[in-house]
């Protein structure tokens, strides 16, 4: 049989949850467009019979709305999209011609598998969609494969109070006149540990993980994110040690493999945390003074390329911890996308991305990339200050 066109893009998550009370008034809402209606991914059908239908494992993680101004927003795990559709029902409106332009997508880590790239890659091969027993099917171009959809409204919030219940918040704590710390513990089945610290920029953070379930993994989520990692164990062996880019609160969570996961698995396991080094404060405001009701001392536009965004304009802050070249630089594009970069003594030292770091100097300041197709634009008066 023909191979889908799914299967030429990378794996990824995604997340449903189904309530039939709803689904009569979610498929009258829709009358002749899917415009105002929103939808949370069941399943991923193929039409190779040998890789079969993929179900979703978090359907709350898996989000698409169709907004009134023709523009979509999704939720691909831990990470946001926007693109523009275009929709033209046929007959009764209950099926028609569906088409997505390009989707910008924040680029974060998400925990395995990695579903978010697959998804925001097939929007691509959508050509039609069917409303079908209260669910939305959206079908790919030359047999590539079937999403399947189910309404959204309440089901978000029970996804989210089903979260709140498998989470457990626990801080790290270091016996007096200790810079580390070991915590031995156990989680079971979808049931994660966050463990949180406070550290500040420029400190060095280590982090080991030996559990008794090989699927036992950890992911280290930089101050204010809720899902994207700076670091996936299970690319590292479970183990890190670098530079942390900003201050603020950092969370170490402690999971299973969703497949074991699912099997309600447990590991009994060994967390080491160290930190070392001195912070790097920021300049006083005396001394520098700062935007109004910010903790940031300059702002500006630059030219940035992020991952899966059409953006070619972010906005840019640095906090100065120095008037050598030592700052943290905070990119923002998009409504969601961020990227932080610590400057030490004018050279990038490190960032809250998994993705290799290299950088080149020009007259204007520097060109820092991540991977090969991410790519910023610094200012070197922003760094330095003056």
């Amino acid at each position: 049989m023909k191979k889908p066109a799914a299967e030429l893009v990378s794996g990824i998550r995604l997340g449903f949850a189904s309530l039939l009370a709803i689904v009569p008034a979610v498929v009258l809402a829709a009358g002749p467009d899917l415009a105002g209606t929103s939808w949370q991914l069941v399943a991923i059908q193929s039409m190779d019979d040998a890789q079969g239908t993929t179900k979703v494992a978090e359907p709350s993680h898996f989000t698409l709305e169709f907004g009134r101004d023709g523009r979509a927003a999704l939720r691909l795990d831990c990470n946001r999209s926007t693109g523009e559709y275009k929709v033209a029902p046929a007959g009764d409106g209950s099926s028609g011609s569906l088409t997505f332009g390009p989707v910008a997508t924040t680029r974060a880590m998400c925990t395995p598998p990695h579903l978010d790239q697959r998804v925001a890659r097939d929007l691509a091969y959508v050509r039609s969609f069917r409303l079908k027993d209260g669910k939305l099917y959206l079908s790919l171009m030359a047999d590539g494969g079937i999403y399947e959809w189910a309404p959204q409204q309440a089901a978000a919030a029970a996804g989210a109070a089903a979260a709140d219940e498998e989470r457990v918040v626990k801080p790290v704590q270091f016996a007096k006149g200790k810079r580390s710390a070991v915590i031995r513990d156990r989680v079971v089945g979808r049931h994660y540990v966050d463990y949180q610290l406070r550290a500040g920029a420029g400190q060095r953070l280590t982090i080991s993980l030996k559990g008794s379930n090989r699927a036992n993994y950890f992911n280290l989520l930089p101050p204010g994110s809720a899902d994207g990692a700076m670091a996936a164990g299970e690319l590292i062996d479970n183990r890190f040690d670098g530079l942390l880019p900003d201050d603020g609160v950092y969370t170490i969570r402690v999971f299973m493999y969703r497949a074991a996961a699912r099997r309600n698995e447990a590991s009994d396991f060994t967390l080491s945390v160290g930190v070392t080094g001195t912070p790097l404060k920021p300049v006083s405001a005396t001394t520098d003074a700062v935007l109004p009701g910010t903790r940031y001392h300059a702002s500006a536009t630059t030219q940035c390329e992020p991952l899966y965004s059409k953006a070619r304009e972010c906005e840019v802050y640095v906090v100065r911890r120095s008037f050598d070249g030592t700052a943290t630089v905070e990119l923002r594009w998009d409504s969601e996308g961020k990227r932080r970069i610590l400057f030490v003594k004018g050279e990038p030292k490190a960032a809250d991305t998994p993705q290799a770091m290299t950088f080149t100097r020009n007259e204007r300041g520097w060109r820092v990339s991540f991977g090969s197709e991410e790519h910023f634009e610094i200012p070197e008066p922003l760094v330095f200050g003056g």
